[in-house]
């Protein structure tokens, strides 16, 4: 079994594509989603994920309140969080950092550069 990631994304092209490129990728993550931010925490209590690609922008329950959420529970504030957003202001990368996350990806995405920043927190297994 891989390493598993978590995808918080509302959006269906992007969960799509984000599985294609995990696919097609010569990597062995699983991948789990969610469509808000409150499926979001949910999934990360009952599986644990090794990390988070967390969309900011959702309904029901954004990233900012979802990292929030899952950076105050003891048992899940030490996975990795990327956000992974289309927002691209610096205000919103010192904003995604502070709040914990560990790397703020902006859309739309670069598959090769997807893989390479989920492999810094992920390495492969050897």
């Amino acid at each position: 079994m891989g390493k598993l990631i978590l995808l918080a994304e509302d959006d269906e092209d992007n969960r799509d594509l984000v599985e294609f490129v995990l696919r097609r990728s010569s990597t062995s993550y699983d991948l789990i989603m969610a469509v808000n931010g409150e499926e979001a925490v949910a999934l990360a209590k009952k599986r644990k994920p090794d990390l988070i690609l967390m969309d900011m922008q959702m309904p029901v329950m954004d990233g900012w309140t979802a990292v929030a959420v899952i950076k105050e529970d003891p048992s899940l504030k030490e996975i990795p969080i990327i956000a992974f957003t289309a927002q691209a202001k610096p205000e919103d990368r010192t904003r995604t950092r502070a709040l914990g996350c560990v790397e703020h990806y902006t859309k739309p995405m670069d598959p090769a550069e997807l893989i390479g920043i989920i492999q810094k927190y992920l390495p492969a297994e050897s």
